[in-house]
C-alpha cells in the first residue's frame, strides 16, 4: 500500500534524547521515593485515610452510591472499562481521513504491545505487599452488607500498585501524544473515574492510584520522549497494519454498491454497538439510534433488498453482485456491533441489572438522548404548518398508545417466541417503538436476556426466526414509505419519539409481582419529584449525559453524510 505519511500527529521521539529521559525517569522514582521516605510518607499516609473515609462513607451515606460503587467495583465493569476504552479508540481511527485510520491502526498496535510490557514488570517486578484500606482502618462500610448482589472487591493483600489506575495513566499519556490533548484529558478522566469505585469499596488506598500508576506514568512518559523504543514498534506495526488495510481496500472495492463508503468499518461498528445497546433496554429503541446517527434510511433498504432479485442473482452463481445488491458490507459491519453489544450487554455487564437497580439513573439518560434527537431531527425537516402538526400529533398518540401499553402473562411455546420476534422487529425498525418494551408487554423480555446470557438456543432460535421473517416483511413497507412519503412518515416518527417519552420517563413508581417464579414488572406510575435528593441529582446528571451523548452521535452522523453526498 502507497505510504502517504502524515506523522505529525504522532508524537513520537525517534531518536535518545538523554535530558528528559534523566529528567522524568527522577520525577517517577522521586514520587515513589516520597511514598517510602519515613518524612513524608506520614503525610501520605493522612492523605489516604481522608480520601477513604471520604469515598467509603459514600456506603453508609445512600443507597443509590451503595449501588453505584457495587455495579463500578466489579470485573464486570472492568469490562465495560475496557469496552469505553476501546470505543473513544475507534471513535478516534474512524472520525478522519484514511492516513488517520492507518497511523492509528499501527497507533494501536504499539499501544497494545507498549501495555502488554508493563502490566508484565508491574505484575513481576513492581508488584509491592500492601493490604488494602479495609483491612487495615476501623470504621469501614462493607457494600455487601448493603447491597447483597455485590460484587464489587472489598479488599487485597497486594494493593500496590493500582493496575487500572497504571493503565489509564499510561494510556492518557499516549493519546495525549499520539492523537491530541483532547483525548489526552478524556484519557486522565477515565484514570481518575475508574479509580474511584475500587477506593471507595476499600480494595485500593489513593496512593495506589497516585503513587503507584502515576510513578509508572512518568517512567513511561520518559521512554515515550526521551527513546526511539515506541518510534520503532510503531514501525514495526505498519507492516502488519498495511497488508491488513490493503487487503480490507480491496475487499470493500469489490462489495461496496456503487457510490457507497465502506472503507473505514470501525464508524458502522460503534454505531451497530449503539443500536444494539439501545435494543435491550425497554422503552428505548434501536431505530432511534439508527435515526440519530444518520443510517436509518441506507440500513432500511438494504434489509428491504433481500428480495427476488438477489434470490435470482443467487441462483445465477453472482455472489459478489448479490452482496453489493443487498449492501452486505454495510449490513455485516452494523450487524457485528449489534453482536458486540448483545453479547457483551446480555453476558458480561447486562442492562437489565442497570435497568433494574438504577432504573432512575438508567431511563434518565436514555430520557435525555431522545429527547435531544427530537429538537435536533426537527431541524433537519420542514415542520412547520398545520399539515406538519398533524402528523407529528398521529406520531405522539401511536407513540403514547405503545407507552401506555400493560405487561401480560403470555405462552412459552415456540410458535408464540416466533411471533415475538416478529412484534419486537417490527418495532426496532420503527423509531420510538422499542422491540425490548413489546417483548416486556408480551411477557418474554426477561426470558430473551436470560436466553442470551445463557446462550439456551431452544428460545434464541425460534426468537431470531421470527426477528429475520420480520424484517424482511415489514422493512420492505418502511422502506416504502420513505421512498413515497419520507417528510410525512419523517414528521409522524418525530411524533412518535414525543409519545415515547413517556415510556423512558425517569420517575416512575414500578410494581412488580412474582409470575412464574419470577420478578416481572406490572406498571410503572409516572411522578414528578417534590424534592432533590440524590437520585434526583443523579438523574438530572444522567438527562444531561443523554444530551451530551447525542450531540456526539450528530457529529458523528454528519460525517456519514458527507460521505455519502
Amino acid at each position: 500500500m502507497a505510504s502517504n505519511e502524515n506523522l505529525s500527529e504522532f508524537k513520537l521521539s525517534k531518536s535518545w534524547r538523554w535530558v528528559p529521559l534523566a529528567g522524568w525517569t527522577a520525577a517517577g522514582l522521586l514520587l515513589f521515593a516520597s511514598w517510602l521516605w519515613p518524612v513524608t510518607r506520614e503525610s501520605w499516609d493522612v492523605f489516604d485515610a481522608l480520601v477513604f473515609h471520604a469515598m467509603n462513607g459514600t456506603v453508609a451515606s445512600s443507597d443509590i452510591w451503595a449501588t453505584i460503587w457495587a455495579l463500578t467495583g466489579g470485573r464486570r465493569f472492568d469490562a465495560l472499562s475496557a469496552l469505553m476504552i476501546f470505543a473513544i479508540y475507534l471513535y478516534y481511527i474512524g472520525s478522519g481521513d484514511f492516513a488517520r485510520f492507518r497511523h492509528g491502526l499501527a497507533f494501536g498496535l504499539m499501544t497494545a504491545v507498549l501495555l502488554l510490557i508493563i502490566i508484565v514488570l508491574q505484575r513481576h517486578i513492581i508488584a509491592y505487599p500492601r493490604l488494602s484500606p479495609s483491612h487495615v482502618l476501623d470504621g469501614f462500610h462493607s457494600i455487601k452488607d448493603i447491597i447483597p448482589w455485590s460484587a464489587a472487591k472489598e479488599g487485597s493483600d497486594r494493593s500496590f500498585p493500582g493496575d487500572h489506575a497504571t493503565v489509564t495513566m499510561i494510556l492518557a499519556i499516549l493519546w495525549w501524544r499520539g492523537f491530541n490533548w483532547r483525548f489526552g484529558l478524556v484519557g486522565v478522566a477515565l484514570a481518575f473515574f475508574f479509580a474511584l469505585p475500587r477506593i471507595a469499596a476499600g480494595a485500593h488506598w489513593a496512593t495506589d492510584a497516585v503513587i503507584g500508576g502515576g510513578a509508572m506514568a512518568l517512567v513511561t512518559f520518559a521512554i515515550i520522549v526521551g527513546t526511539p523504543i515506541t518510534w520503532h514498534i510503531y514501525r514495526a506495526a505498519l507492516k502488519p497494519a498495511d497488508w491488513a488495510l490493503s487487503f480490507w481496500v480491496r475487499f470493500a472495492d469489490r462489495l461496496s454498491p456503487e457510490g457507497r463508503d465502506n472503507v473505514n468499518p470501525t464508524r458502522q461498528v460503534l454505531r451497530g454497538m449503539c443500536i444494539g445497546a439501545a435494543d435491550l433496554v425497554p422503552g428505548v429503541s434501536g431505530g432511534t439510534l439508527a435515526l440519530i446517527l444518520g443510517i436509518y434510511k441506507r440500513l432500511i433498504g438494504a434489509i428491504a433488498s433481500f428480495d427476488r432479485e438477489l434470490l435470482g442473482l443467487l441462483r445465477q452463481g453472482q455472489v459478489l453482485a448479490a452482496a453489493r445488491h443487498a449492501d452486505m458490507l454495510f449490513l455485516g459491519t452494523i450487524g457485528i456491533g449489534v453482536m458486540l453489544s448483545l453479547i457483551i450487554f446480555s453476558r458480561v455487564i447486562p442492562l437489565s441489572m442497570m435497568v433494574t437497580n438504577l432504573p432512575e439513573i438508567t431511563f434518565g439518560f436514555f430520557f435525555g438522548l431522545i429527547a435531544a434527537s427530537i429538537v435536533g431531527l426537527l431541524s433537519h425537516v420542514h415542520s412547520k404548518g398545520a399539515t406538519s402538526a398533524i402528523w407529528i400529533g398521529l406520531g405522539v398518540v401511536l407513540g403514547l398508545l405503545a407507552a401506555t401499553l400493560v405487561p401480560v402473562r403470555t405462552p412459552d411455546a415456540s410458535w408464540f417466541i416466533f411471533l415475538c420476534g416478529m412484534a419486537a422487529v417490527a418495532a426496532m425498525l420503527v423509531p420510538g417503538v422499542s422491540g425490548s418494551f413489546v417483548l416486556l408487554i408480551l411477557g418474554k423480555y426477561t426470558d430473551a436476556i436470560e436466553a442470551l446470557g445463557r446462550l439456551d438456543f431452544s428460545f434464541i432460535a425460534p426468537l431470531a426466526a421470527g426477528v429475520v421473517t420480520g424484517a424482511l416483511l415489514f422493512s420492505r413497507a418502511i422502506s416504502w414509505l420513505l421512498d413515497r412519503f419520507y417528510r410525512q412518515t419523517l414528521l409522524t416518527v418525530i411524533g412518535i419519539l414525543g409519545g415515547s417519552l413517556l415510556a423512558v420517563w425517569p420517575f416512575k413508581d414500578r410494581h412488580y409481582e412474582t409470575i412464574g417464579a419470577k420478578m416481572q414488572l406490572i406498571k410503572a406510575d409516572p411522578y414528578i419529584p417534590a424534592h432533590l435528593d440524590m437520585t434526583v441529582f443523579f438523574t438530572i446528571v444522567a438527562i444531561g449525559a443523554g444530551i451530551f451523548l447525542y450531540r456526539f452521535l450528530d457529529r458523528l452522523a454528519q460525517h456519514t453524510e458527507a460521505e455519502e453526498n
